[in-house]
C-alpha cells in the first residue's frame, strides 16, 4: 500500500546515507515560539512537500518538525536522506518478526503490500497490483514490483503454518478489518513464526475520517491503539513481542509472535533420500530400463 515516504523519492531527492540513526544536521536548530508562528503563515498545508516548504522547514531539527506536525495536526515532514534513514529503521524493526537465531536465507517469508519496498532478497513480494491501474488520488503505490506475487491480504495462495513470517508495512492501515487480517494471517505461520507490523501514527499523518480514497487508510493507527486491539482481540493468539521501538513518530513498528517451538525447513527425505544410482540399483529409478540408442 502507499507509503507517504515514497514521495520524496519519486520527486527526484532520493540521497545515499550511512546513518544509522535519524539525526539532526548541525546546521539545524530548535524551533522557537516566534518560529513557529512564522510557519503558519508561510507553509503551504495543502502541498508539504512542495520545495518551498521543504526549504523553509529544513532550517529545523526533525524533532522541532514533529512537534509542529502534531501541533498543528499537519504530517509530519523529513528530509530526504531522513526519509531513507527511516525507511531503513522500519524494515529492520519490521525483520524482527523473524524467528531469532535463524538466517533470512533459510526461511520462508512474505513481504505483504510490498509495493517497492524490496527489504531483502530473500523475501517474497506480494501485493494486489504490480503497477498503476487507478492513479495516485486512488490511494495507490507510488511504485511497484513487477515480480510481486499478485494476492489479496485475506486470500494468500498459502497453506495453513507453511510460513515462518510476514512482514507488512504501512500496508494493515489500507485495510478496514485489520483484526480479521492478522487473525488470518496467524494460521498461515508455523508455531514461533512472526508478524512484523509498520504502521502510521495518525497523528503525525492524517485523520483517516476525512480519506476520500479508494485505497486510503481505513482506520486510524497509533500505538495505543493498537495496543488496545492487541488486549481486546489478538492476546490469546499471539505474544506482543515489541510495540513502538521507532525513535522517529510517523510511525510505530509491531511483532507479534505465535506461540510454539519454531520448526525450519528441512530438505525432505521423501525426495532426496538417494542417488539416481542408488534407485537404479533397488529397481526404483523410472527410464532405468529406458535404451538409449532408440
Amino acid at each position: 500500500m502507499v507509503s507517504f515516504l515514497t514521495s520524496f523519492f519519486s520527486n527526484g531527492l532520493r540521497k545515499s546515507t550511512n546513518q544509522s540513526t535519524v539525526s539532526a544536521s548541525q546546521s539545524q536548530r530548535d524551533m522557537t515560539e516566534a518560529d513557529e508562528a512564522m510557519l503558519l503563515n508561510t507553509i503551504d498545508f495543502s502541498v508539504l512537500t512542495s520545495e518551498k516548504n521543504m526549504k523553509v522547514l529544513s532550517r529545523y531539527t526533525l524533532e522541532s518538525r514533529e512537534r509542529f506536525a502534531r501541533r498543528t495536526n499537519s504530517m509530519v515532514v523529513y528530509l530526504p536522506q531522513e526519509a531513507h534513514c527511516v525507511q531503513r529503521l522500519e524494515e529492520e524493526a519490521a525483520l524482527n518478526a523473524a524467528p531469532k537465531g535463524h538466517e533470512l536465507k533459510g526461511l520462508n517469508g512474505l513481504n505483504i503490500g510490498c509495493g517497492n519496498r524490496r527489504i531483502n532478497e530473500y523475501i517474497t513480494p506480494v501485493d494486489i497490483m504490480r503497477e498503476s491501474q487507478l492513479g495516485v488520488d486512488s490511494g495507490e503505490h507510488h511504485a511497484f514490483l513487477k515480480d510481486a506475487i499478485l494476492a489479496n491480504p485475506e486470500d494468500l495462495p498459502f497453506k495453513p503454518e507453511s510460513l515462518d513470517y510476514i512482514v507488512a508495512l504501512h500496508m494493515l492501515e489500507h485495510v478496514a478489518n485489520p483484526i480479521e487480517i492478522v487473525v488470518y494471517w496467524g494460521t498461515l505461520l508455523k508455531p514461533g513464526g512472526g508478524i512484523g507490523l509498520v504502521l502510521p501514527d495518525f497523528r503525525y499523518t492524517w485523520n483517516a475520517c476525512n480519506d476520500p480514497s479508494q485505497f486510503g487508510h481505513k482506520w486510524n493507527t497509533s500505538a495505543d491503539i493498537f495496543r488496545e486491539l492487541y488486549s481486546l482481540h489478538l492476546a490469546h493468539l499471539f505474544q506482543l513481542e515489541c510495540i513502538a521501538t521507532l525513535r522517529h513518530k510517523i510511525s510505530f513498528d509491531v511483532v507479534l509472535r505465535k506461540p510454539g517451538n519454531f520448526q525450519s525447513f528441512k530438505i525432505s527425505n521423501a525426495t532426496s533420500q538417494h542417488s539416481g544410482a542408488e534407485l537404479a540399483q533397488r529397481g526404483h529409478m523410472i527410464g532405468s530400463s529406458f535404451d538409449q540408442n532408440r
